[in-house]
């Protein structure tokens, strides 16, 4: 029998493990045929705070993420399939094809993520003071990356939630670079919880790259904003072990060296949960669940593969207001055949 303690290592495992098989094997078939055509951000490295987030969230809680959301998706309990099918752009998937990676959306798990530095931080801000006015226990969570600092937007954002003690958690992945530019190059004083606290918020910073420390975490701040103690930030030191964009390491882009790459890899969450996890099960049954993770993941992009493009009307109709121009319209509106397979512009070729 599994005491509750390796039971909740597991389930951090199984999480941090299903994010990364879906982002590996994602890197994997991003090249070959070239069938996902929108950016992809991927978040190797970071598994830890989405896998600690799934357990205390709730259905109704709104999550918004940056655009590196993959995991967070998976950490509101959104479907993996509609997640795939949404890259492969086909109409099955979460945004019927039509949002891609960087706007991946699930409206239905109150799950939201955007391409716009400092958008996971103003909107969040917004449904939390409609969570306090409509009196719920609902909270929202705003996941951001050190380079929304850079963006003036953000010290209104938490000024207005600690003046008016919003539900509001704030989590900052600070992985040191915003896209390709160091931290210390951006900022003359890097200090980002310090200079939160200054604007009231209960500000702690973690190591982002153990679970358990951030499922402890979180389950003593969010029953606290619950009931009504009001916004807390969470600066995680993490770092992300692929490029900023592609399935690429982009060490050729000369922004970090091989060096800083592989000391972070030896604080690999992934790799060091399933040592801690080997200290009382089995290795057999770990690799089973393993095996079994990969599977599900597989099983979502074969379904992808074979999934229908949206039609060309529906792929648009988001666009343009009804009320918009008549001689925009006219020129927006779509009026040849639906999607084909086989036309030039489908054809494999260099993304």
């Amino acid at each position: 029998m599994t005491d509750a303690a390796t039971q909740t290592r597991l389930d951090l495992y199984r999480s941090m493990f299903l994010i990364r098989a879906t982002e590996e094997l994602l890197m994997a078939e991003y090249h070959p045929a070239d069938e996902m055509r929108c950016p992809m951000h991927f978040c190797v490295g970071q598994e830890a705070m989405p896998a600690a987030l799934e357990r205390v969230l709730r259905r109704d809680d709104v999550l918004m993420t940056h655009y590196r959301s993959h995991g967070y998706y998976l950490a509101k309990g959104a479907p993996l399939a509609d997640m795939v099918a949404e890259f492969y752009g086909k109409a099955t998937g979460a945004n019927s094809g039509i949002a891609g990676s960087m706007e991946l959306g699930a409206h239905e798990y109150n799950f939201y993520s955007g391409a716009i530095v400092g958008g996971s931080l103003f909107i969040p801000l917004g449904t939390a003071f409609s969570q306090k006015y409509r009196r719920v226990d609902d909270i929202s969570i705003s996941v951001i990356g050190d380079g929304v600092f850079d963006e003036g937007v953000t010290y209104e954002v938490f000024n207005l939630a600690a003046l008016h003690r919003l539900p509001l958690l704030i989590v900052c992945e600070n992985n040191k670079y915003a896209a390709h530019t160091a931290i210390e190059r951006r900022q003359a004083v890097p200090l980002l919880a310090e200079r939160v606290a200054t604007f009231g918020l209960p500000t702690e910073k973690l190591d982002g790259n153990d679970p358990e420390l951030l499922l402890r975490a979180v389950e003593r701040i969010v029953p606290q904003i619950r009931t009504g103690a009001g916004p807390h930030f969470i600066e995680i030191e993490t770092y992300r072990q692929c490029g900023h964009v592609g399935p690429g390491d982009d060490e050729g882009a000369g922004y970090r060296t091989a060096a800083e790459i592989a000391e972070w890899k030896t604080r690999d969450p992934v790799v060091l949960m399933r040592q801690r996890l080997a200290e009382s099960v089995d290795s057999g049954e770990l690799e089973r669940l393993e095996r079994g993770l990969e599977a599900d993941v597989y099983t979502a992009i074969d379904a992808a593969k074979g999934a229908p493009f949206p039609d060309l009307r529906d792929a648009v109709a988001h666009n343009w207001a009804n009320g918009y121009a008549a001689v925009v319209r006219e020129f927006t509106t779509p009026t040849g055949p639906s999607f084909e397979a086989g036309q030039n512009e489908a054809r494999p070729g260099p993304f």
